[in-house]
């Protein structure tokens, strides 16, 4: 009975220790729910690598908190790099409800608890909404961060795999970067020409231009008597008299 209880207390850090959130680029939102705590690290970062048992203790520390701890591998999730805007490393972000703080605080235990219980992560603001991680403009960086990761693997796989010359990958790339223009500018004007039609349908274009083109019946009697109607000059008149004398 004494060894399994000395068994179980032996394995109890291991165990609190899985309280630490692996988040992935499928898994990451959910540190927009409920209070968080995230580090943004690297595996040849020494900096991360000195601060990796602190942030275990941490998670450790916050295990019967309602607190959340996570750690992402910008290293093998690197569009989640430019989606959070991670410029050095370690980055550690404090999360709660969708609002984001970026802890700059020391990278100690003690820093980090006095974070948490003092709750001085109200003492700085917010990230923007506007470049929140969440955010159609952060969204639209990821992807053009997965782009470029695309391409270099498909710029390796060609090079390496298959035996491409550099030149060769370059020309393949830049033709297809120019038909994917074409394509979308031919979407584009597309689209123009057919909210125009809508708008301005044939028929209705047809008969505005006939009606401002071509005079009818009416107009040009009209116009007659209105010339008739008009008054004369003086001039005019000794003129009318003249001819009436011959």
């Amino acid at each position: 009975m004494f060894d399994r209880s000395l068994l179980l207390l032996l394995l109890l850090p291991c165990l609190i220790s899985t309280q630490l959130v692996d988040l992935t680029d499928k898994t990451w939102r959910e540190m927009l729910t409920g209070q968080w705590m995230v580090e943004f690290y690297a595996p040849w970062c020494p900096a991360c690598q000195q601060f990796k048992q602190i942030w275990r203790d941490f998670s450790n520390a916050m295990s019967s908190r309602n607190i959340k701890v996570g750690a992402v591998d910008v290293d093998k999730y690197q569009s989640l790099s430019g989606r959070f805007r991670i410029s050095s490393l370690p980055t550690i972000l404090h999360v709660r409800d969708g609002v984001f703080h970026q802890y700059e605080g020391e990278r100690s235990l003690r820093g980090l608890r006095n974070y948490i219980d003092k709750e001085e992560w109200l003492k700085s603001g917010p990230m923007s909404s506007s470049f929140a991680p969440d955010s159609l403009v952060m969204s639209l960086i990821s992807y053009v961060f997965d782009l470029s990761l695309l391409v270099k693997n498909a710029y390796s796989i060609l090079l390496d795999q298959y035996g491409w010359p550099a030149w060769l990958i370059y020309t393949v790339f830049g033709i297809a970067m120019v038909i994917v223009g074409i394509i979308i500018g031919f979407d584009e004007s597309d689209a123009e020409y057919l909210e125009d039609a809508e708008q301005n349908p044939i028929g209705e274009d047809e008969s505005d231009t006939t009606k401002d083109e071509l005079n009818t019946p009416d107009d040009v009697e009209g116009a007659i008597e209105e010339d008739i109607n008009q008054p004369t000059t003086a001039t005019d008149q000794t003129v009318r008299q003249r001819r009436l004398k011959d």
